[in-house]
């Protein structure tokens, strides 16, 4: 049996952060989640998450910082795909500045945000069920 992806979820809301979990568990998805930037980078080190999807507005460590840190910490070829949750759309060249794959806009469509990271994960998603 093919391996799950891993996704690693960040936010600072526990509701958010619970439906999340439990959202992506109903897809087929192993979950990890932080809470706040700092608990994000260490479970990202420790976990080797699929993709990571991290809320942008956090108060300490935000979002953006997150993904800049991450990014600094891998290599091209070791790239893990970080999607930006907003409640502001953001531009491909904020995107690209910030060092994301993607951004979903809060509030989100399930099936939109499901798609987006099955998109991101390839092939570990093949065993994934719709």
């Amino acid at each position: 049996m093919p391996q799950k992806p891993l996704i690693l979820v960040v936010d600072d809301d526990g509701p958010i952060l619970i439906l999340m979990k439990n959202l992506l568990r109903e897809f087929g998805f192993d979950v990890l989640t932080a809470a706040n930037g700092m608990q994000a980078i260490e479970t990202a080190r420790r976990g080797s998450p699929s993709l990571v999807l991290v809320d942008r507005n956090m108060p300490g460590m935000s979002g953006d910082e997150v993904v800049r840190t991450l990014r600094s910490e891998q290599t091209d070829d070791g790239r893990t795909p970080i999607l930006i949750l907003s409640g502001e759309p953001l531009s491909r060249r904020e995107l690209e500045d910030i060092g994301a794959d993607g951004a979903v806009l809060k509030p989100f469509d399930v099936q939109a945000l499901v798609g987006q990271i099955r998109e991101h994960v390839g092939a570990e998603a093949k065993g994934v069920e719709a």
